[in-house]
């Protein structure tokens, strides 16, 4: 089915699939769902477009579930259009496949592996093998995903082609940051227009991913660095973090590091910034891990937000955020409904 039908507290929505090759699954006619996206955002009955993705470990299932709860939540938090946004939410297999091979992980990765480093580092630090390689296997298949020729970044730029001035709104939960931000690089590089506003909730990328210094990475700047140099996103750009997120203060810490070719041994007494992630530390721009801007802290019950078109800003949410996957709240949709209408 093309197309999610609406409930009492939903509203319809598109879900573009992707296999794990980050390339976008056909519907049952042999159709590609993107172009009737696309099409009808060309139709222009739509004023807005949010566009979902969700992060690790979601087959199908929890897909829709993960959407139908976020959506859900921000039911009556109001839009600022007098028409309702044209909601896509994607799918793609963030869950290593039962009984089959380990998923790909970086190179360095495997090198510490074979010689009984890395296993050693995650006895050392209380991790399961299997959910270290799921973690950094999937976070490759996400990068993928945002930078295929026919994935995300294709689906984007066909939004954005379809009718000039559309307003699309990113939000991503975990390794989805990862793929919408590859998505975006990738259609800003093709020429398309901006983001109005791109939400990372909990995001399992690096703090430096979007700094143009960052001289422990190869290049010495972040994967997307063309975010902000390039100005992709037009309104804000707001990052969650939270002091909860064990998978992020962990597993993506730990391999991190031996991304970065140092010993987790050596990591855990200086936690150095340069392997932090961005749903436990925040943004970084300059050393010590710092915000482009700083939000005060989210408390439950929060409604009010000061949020500026072509800003970046971190915002504590260990109040409300007790997990990495504890992110449906009612305090992170009025935060989004803040950023739309900003």
């Amino acid at each position: 089915m093309p197309f999610v039908p609406p409930t009492a507290t939903t509203p319809e929505y598109a879900l573009v699939i992707f296999d794990a090759a980050g390339r976008e699954v056909a519907e049952a006619d042999g159709s590609a769902l993107s172009t009737t996206v696309a099409a009808r955002v060309a139709a222009g009955g739509d004023a807005d477009v949010v566009l979902m993705c969700h992060g690790w470990l979601d087959d199908l299932t929890d897909a829709k579930n993960t959407y139908r709860g976020w959506l859900t939540t921000a039911h009556g938090v109001g839009w600022p259009e007098a028409s309702a946004p044209l909601v896509v939410g994607v799918h793609w297999p963030s869950v290593p496949a039962a009984g089959g091979e380990p998923p790909d992980v970086p190179a360095q990765m495997q090198a510490r592996l074979a010689d009984g480093t890395l296993l050693e580092s995650l006895e050392n630090a209380g991790v399961e093998l299997a959910d270290f390689l799921s973690f950094w296997g999937m976070r490759e298949r996400a990068i993928s995903l945002g930078a295929t020729d026919a994935g995300l970044g294709r689906l984007l730029a066909r939004i954005f082609a379809a009718r000039p001035g559309v307003r699309v709104h990113l939000v991503g939960h975990s390794l989805g940051c990862v793929a919408l931000s590859g998505a975006l690089v990738a259609a800003g590089a093709a020429g398309g227009p901006h983001a109005a506003s791109f939400f990372l909730v909990q995001a399992a990328e690096s703090s430096w991913a979007f700094s143009a210094s960052a001289p422990f990475f190869t290049g010495g700047a972040g994967k997307y660095a063309a975010v902000i140099s390039d100005g992709l996103v037009d309104g804000p750009l707001v990052a969650t973090r939270s002091s909860h997120d064990g998978a992020l203060a962990v597993l993506y810490r730990l391999g991190m590091e031996f991304v970065l070719e140092r010993s987790y041994a050596a990591a855990s007494v200086a936690r150095p910034a340069r392997s932090a992630a961005i749903g436990a530390e925040g943004l970084g721009f300059d050393p010590p891990v710092a915000s482009a801007g700083a939000l005060p802290a989210l408390e439950p019950g929060a409604a009010h937000f000061a949020v500026e078109p072509g800003h970046q800003y971190s915002i504590d949410c260990s109040a409300v955020i007790t997990g990495h996957n504890d992110v449906d709240h009612a305090e992170l949709a009025r935060l989004f409904a803040a950023m739309v209408a900003a």
